[in-house]
């Protein structure tokens, strides 16, 4: 039972921040657009409801995030994703720039680590990159128009296929460069995450046009800057305190 709670618990940390890392709502260019898909939204926030589908421990899904929130203006947008005030992770892409940052903040531990095309390219090495089929159907998703995508994995190791929903109407330009869904126009409303055994799907609740203030990109004074090495051995050790 304990290695049971133990290793959900890491399981939950690290959910927290590859939801965050790896599979951001983002939308990639390479596609002519027209009149029907030129985007509509030049800032705002998008809320996702995160849930489980393949999760059965009703004990320890209590512990598991289930909102998350993307800020976005200037081609810049910002994920947050927390639970309880306690633990919140954070990114911000510049797609501009093609620059992230990764932020984290676990009661007194602040911290931050910045990451390039470079790095990111090598990090998506370690994961698998599904074949994206376009199905010919549309749906509505947060007030929005979509477009439906089969993502079908090779092995089932790999992970599970899903269904991907994406929308033309959220202008962020080329923010796909840092995930495994980088052929996908549009941003994605739908779409799920695998990471340690983890399945997380992530859906659009609504959409709203509102103003983003410019310092809601800018990591704030109080947090200090490590190496990608040392945010996730802080995170070990985070997982640590949290089992003992």
């Amino acid at each position: 039972m304990l290695k049971h709670v133990k290793r959900t618990l890491w399981g939950v940390v690290t959910t927290l921040v590859m939801i965050a890392l790896i599979l951001v709502q983002s939308s990639c260019g390479g596609e002519a657009e027209s009149e029907e898909t030129k985007p509509t939204i030049k800032e705002g926030k998008v809320y996702y409801s995160l849930t489980y589908p393949y999760y059965t421990d009703e004990f320890m899904v209590v512990l598991l995030p289930d909102v998350m929130t993307m800020e976005f203006k200037n081609n810049v947008y910002k994920n947050t994703v927390s639970k309880g005030g306690l633990f919140t992770t954070t990114l911000i892409s510049d797609c501009n720039n093609k620059e992230l940052v990764l932020m984290l903040d676990f009661g007194s531990k602040k911290i931050y680590t910045k990451l390039d095309s470079v790095l990111i390219k090598d990090y998506l090495k370690n994961y698998p990159i599904p074949d994206l089929l376009s199905i010919p159907t549309s749906d509505s998703l947060g007030g929005l128009h979509c477009k439906k995508y089969q993502a079908v994995y090779e092995k089932l190791e790999d992970g599970y296929d899903c269904e991907i929903y994406t929308t033309d109407e959220i202008d962020i330009d080329g923010s796909n460069w840092c995930n495994p869904f980088s052929e996908l126009p549009g941003v994605m409303l739908e779409y799920e995450v695998s990471q340690y055994g983890l399945v997380t799907r992530m859906k659009a609740d609504s959409v709203s046009k509102v103003s983003v203030a410019d310092d809601a990109f800018v990591v704030p004074g109080d947090f200090k800057e490590v190496s990608l090495e040392q945010m996730l051995f802080q995170m070990e050790e985070i997982f640590k305190q949290v089992i003992e």
